[in-house]
């Protein structure tokens, strides 16, 4: 009796262990010596209209759903949508309409969550998207709250015209990275449109010159997050990452996201779905910088 008892109870207390685990896994699977993590997303395109291709307008707000569930239980400093956030619809109304469909899918991430302006979403008007954003323009520039010796550049790929970084723009981005610089500062820079041929075979910006130059003599920039190629893709030049996340829209039911942890020797990219995981090693001139 006493045998079936202890037995009893240590299977008891072995499903109390096994339970505390996995609550604490469920509450945070980020690790303990990353200096800070944050969660990726691009093309969610969704629409309220037919399928087009591999383009499943509808059910990327199931997916959608399953990522702002997952990224909801984890102690992220940010989420990023990488702009296209809809596609467009047959009118301006059912357009506005889709995007705040995704917006109140979204909305547990109100607070954490930071938007870039992709070409798809000025279907629904540009000053109608600030508005619902909580913005002024579409380019700015942030430092997750905790966090020192890293600054968020989010640009805005289509201020003057489709594809392009307007002049304005660009004097406040060299004088940013500048800023960020001299207080000895990494950044992480964030755009709709990459780049680099190399990580985005298809679809990238329309003037990428001026921005490449800018990187090139900025030591301080990372990596460049970007999306629209709905393919994605990986480059690494110069010391400089270049990282293009596969589009929502396009995914299977495995979904495509992304979280990236971030140390002060590496970034490494937790992929989820049709997002390829990587370990990104920071060049050495930006470490000193920082430290």
């Amino acid at each position: 009796m006493h045998r079936h008892y202890r037995i009893a109870v240590e299977s008891v207390c072995m499903a109390a262990i096994l339970l505390g685990l996995l609550g604490r896994r469920g509450e945070s699977s980020e690790p303990e010596d990353a200096r800070f993590s944050f969660g990726v997303i691009a093309d969610i395109q969704h629409a309220d209209k037919a399928n087009v291709g591999t383009r499943h307008y509808r059910e990327s707000l199931d997916l959608l759903k399953k990522c702002v569930a997952d990224l909801g239980q984890r102690k992220l400093s940010f989420v990023i949508e990488l702009g296209d956030i809809v596609d467009g619809n047959e009118t301006l109304d059912r357009t506005q309409a889709d995007l705040n469909r995704v917006l109140s899918v979204l909305d547990p991430l109100a607070g954490k969550l930071h938007h870039v302006l992709g070409n798809h979403c000025m279907n629904a008007g540009r000053e109608y998207v600030l508005k619902r954003y909580g913005l002024e323009r579409g380019y700015y520039d942030f430092v997750p709250q905790g966090i020192k010796g890293w600054r968020m550049v989010v640009l805005d790929g289509n201020d003057a015209g489709y594809g392009v970084i307007g002049r304005e723009q660009l004097d406040w981005l060299r004088r940013t990275l500048a800023r960020a610089e001299a207080q000895g500062e990494r950044v992480l820079l964030f755009c709709h449109f990459a780049v680099a041929q190399e990580a985005a075979a298809h679809h990238r910006l329309n003037q990428p010159e001026p921005l490449k130059q800018i990187l090139a003599e900025s030591p301080c920039v990372v990596a460049y997050l970007a999306g629209h190629d709905h393919q994605g893709g990986y480059a690494e030049k110069d010391g400089l990452y270049h990282v293009t996340v596969q589009a929502m829209v396009d995914a299977s039911a495995k979904n495509a996201f992304g979280v990236v942890h971030v140390y002060d020797d590496r970034l490494v990219l937790e992929g989820i779905g049709d997002v390829p995981s990587r370990t990104m090693k920071l060049r050495a001139a930006a470490q000193k910088k920082a430290g």
